[in-house]
């Protein structure tokens, strides 16, 4: 969306305004399609005896979509902050069980084990009693 205010004309339910906005002329061309869809939409399946409740029973169906909407998105954004939470707990375990494991491993790497000692040992033992 542009930051300079747009002079954008448009038909909403026969009646034709001048909207001034930020926004795009394609983009409030658009949204006043979309209005002017919803407002003969309610007209439909009945007659309404003004356009002034057109508009009203219109923008009550626009906010109630609105309210769905919202409740989707914060549904979507409870579950994804779930997801998140509990990969990242797991990523936390898998790096503890790394560390630990990564310790483990240094640690015999600096100190011989009993096999290698016990080898060493034999070793020793074999050279100093083979006769001569």
């Amino acid at each position: 969306m542009s930051s300079r205010t747009e002079v954008t004309r448009v038909n909403i339910f026969g009646r034709e305004y001048t909207i001034r906005g930020a926004g795009s002329p394609a983009y409030i061309a658009e949204i006043a399609h979309y209005v002017d869809m919803k407002m003969r939409q309610m007209t439909d399946n009945a007659t309404v005896a003004s356009t002034a409740k057109v508009a009203i029973f219109a923008a009550l169906n626009i906010a109630d979509e609105l309210y769905q909407k919202r409740d989707q998105y914060q549904e979507l954004e409870e579950s994804f902050s779930s997801e998140l939470t509990h990969l990242a707990d797991r990523v936390e375990q898998v790096l503890s069980e790394t560390s630990n494991t990564s310790g483990a491993v240094k640690s015999a790497e600096h100190e011989p084990s009993a096999v290698v000692t016990e080898a060493s040992n034999i070793q020793q033992n074999s050279t100093s009693e083979v006769p001569r």
